[in-house]
């Protein structure tokens, strides 16, 4: 099983109220495939009852973070102890937290959970962030 999470750009095509240039990318803009449930295991070893947004993501669904649902996510990260948790879990976690922090500024951002048991062999196995070219 794999859990994959992105970074997407949602919102409007619209020029409307935006400095002249072009738009801003849209899309994936990074990814995360955590094969290893990383996770899940973050989830329970930092307790369910202390991060209960993230306690909700389906190992088996779809599930997008924006607005308060980032804004409750980042202040539940910020609220624990993440010294508990092991090397992938502290990773996927931080990364969780950066990118929540990175949606807190730009309202256009999202975070997409895919969790899926086929996912890894339809993604890159890469427990790193990639990025694509802007």
């Amino acid at each position: 099983m794999a859990l994959v999470v992105e970074l997407r750009r949602g919102g409007s095509a619209s020029r409307t109220g935006r400095k002249p240039g072009p738009l801003p990318s849209r899309g994936m803009l990074e990814r995360l495939v955590d094969d290893d449930d990383d996770f899940f295991m973050a989830v329970e070893r930092l307790g369910r009852h202390r991060v209960p947004g993230l306690a909700h993501i389906a190992a088996y669904g779809d599930t997008i973070l924006c607005g308060e649902a980032v804004d409750r996510m980042v202040r539940e990260l910020e609220g624990v102890d993440l010294t508990r948790l092991r090397s992938g879990e502290h990773e996927v976690v931080t990364t969780l937290l950066v990118r929540g922090q990175r949606c807190r500024t730009d309202r256009d951002l999202r975070i997409a959970f895919s969790g899926d048991w086929n996912t890894a062999s339809r993604s890159t196995r890469s427990r790193s962030p990639s990025r694509t070219a802007p």
